[in-house]
């Protein structure tokens, strides 16, 4: 199973994703928590933060924080599961994503992916890719991404231009296919932007794939 994924939907690559309001409001009050968490000491007073948060990180009590964070995930995954029970799709792909940035396998395997596979066949690009990335096998998550990839969404050309290039089993790599997704997204993307993506998700100085640790890449 791949996975390259973080909070702000997967790399800005979904920015136009139309969430039903209230999720939205929920997903912008948890990312201004994790902004406020991570991009604190850069001393920026123009940049909107979690006051709450903000007061107790001036008082740099590590068990306070901690705590307040954990409150902050708690309430939001019961928002989205409310919301869910209210027949809110848009709240699954939300709790995915979430789940997927802070690795809970956990949550993961509680979350019902029948809403996702509803917009994925409405053609839903962002809850196909989403949907592959529950998938181990190659039979599985490929049609999902080539669906989303088709259907114009660059991470999912992206990734399908580096699992033909080198990630799948030597016997399914396919040097025309791995081209011809990279070309899609850099179509999509220009040249400069498509190098400056392949270089926020893998280690180019040692020209190899690797995974980011997306809590790190947010601090950056």
């Amino acid at each position: 199973m791949f996975s390259i994924f973080c909070w702000h939907s997967a790399v800005a690559q979904a920015p136009d994703y139309q969430f039903s309001p209230q999720v939205q409001k929920a997903k912008d009050q948890m990312q201004l928590t994790l902004s406020t968490l991570f991009q604190f000491e850069q001393d920026d007073k123009n940049a909107k933060v979690d006051p709450v948060l903000k007061k107790l990180m001036l008082k740099n009590d590590e068990k306070q924080i901690t705590q307040y964070v954990d409150q902050q995930k708690d309430v939001f995954i019961k928002h989205m599961n409310d919301e869910i029970r209210h027949g809110d799709a848009t709240a699954t792909v939300a709790l995915l994503e979430f789940a997927l940035f802070f690795n809970d396998d956990e949550l993961q395997e509680k979350i019902d992916l029948a809403p996702l596979q509803q917009l994925s066949d409405q053609k839903d690009a962002y809850a196909s890719y989403l949907l592959a990335q529950q998938f181990k096998h190659t039979d599985d998550y490929i049609p999902l991404l080539e669906k989303a990839g088709q259907q114009g969404f660059v991470l999912a050309q992206m990734t399908l231009a580096d699992e033909y290039g080198f990630r799948l089993p030597v016997e399914q790599q396919d040097e025309k296919k791995a081209a011809f997704w990279a070309n899609k997204a850099k179509q999509n993307l220009g040249e400069a932007a498509y190098t400056e993506q392949k270089c926020a998700l893998a280690n180019c100085d040692l020209e190899e794939f690797e995974m980011v640790d997306f809590s790190k890449l947010t601090q950056q």
